[in-house]
Order: C-alpha cells, then structure tokens, then sequence
C-alpha cells in the first residue's frame, strides 16, 4: 500500500477549503512545528485553539479522516472516529497513544500529510499573487 499516496490526497483536500491560501500554508507550518515537538494530541489542541479556527477545525477532520481508510483502520486497531469533533478526536488519540508504536506511525502520517500541504498551499499562494511588473491600470 503506497501511504504517501493517501497523505497527497488528503493534503490536497486539506487546502482546498475556504479561505486564504497564506492562511491555510501558515497554520500547516505552524501545525507541523507543534506536531513534531508535541505529538499528534498536541496538533490537534493547537488546531482547535489557532485564530483560523475553521481551517483547523478542516485539518483537523482531514487528518482524522486519512486515518479510516479501510488499510489503516486494520492496522491501527483503534478505529478513528467518523465525527472528528474535539471530543471524539482527542478521546481518539488518547486510546491510541496507548500503543507507541501505531501513535508515531499516525504521527509520521500526519507530519507527511501537513508538509505536502505547506507545500501546496504555497503554490496556491504563488498562483494567487499578480505577476511582477503586469500590467497595472
């Protein structure tokens, strides 16, 4: 199974959600910061509590979802909740954390997937600004 495959996919969902597109890369960065220095539970509170509260809450809810692919729900034995709510989610993280191993794998898969979508969002961003010395009216 090609893992990388279901990080792009869920990245690119990830940014395709309203708002900017400098919003969307700063909290993938800033959220990539806190995921490799406090974990998968630490992502998730500081995406509940970011200033872009709605595009967290979407991260959020796409990276709980790249979890509940048929492939990882086998592997993870903890089932990921299908309502990716606060409660649902950090009750989640908190049965899987129970096992090191299946958390650091989800948090590998997390830091994947939210570095593919700095990376996006930054294009999206580039695409979004006029072009040097266009024509301007």
């Amino acid at each position: 199974m090609n893992l990388d495959f279901y990080c792009m996919k869920t990245a690119q969902k990830m940014v395709e959600t309203e708002g900017k597109a400098k919003d969307k890369e700063n909290l993938a960065t800033k959220g990539l910061g806190v995921l490799l220095e406090n974990g998968p539970y630490g992502l998730v509170l500081y995406l509940e509590t970011s200033r872009k509260k709605e595009i967290g809450r979407q991260y959020i809810k796409d990276l709980v979802e790249l979890c509940c692919c048929e492939q990882l729900k086998a592997y993870l034995d903890v089932p990921a909740p299908s309502n990716a709510d606060f409660q649902n989610t950090t009750k989640w993280l908190k049965d899987l954390a129970t096992d090191i191993d299946r958390y650091l794998f989800v948090k590998r898969l997390w830091q994947q997937t939210l570095t593919y979508a700095r990376y996006h969002a930054k294009a999206l961003d580039a695409d979004e600004l006029p072009a040097a010395g266009g024509d301007q009216q």
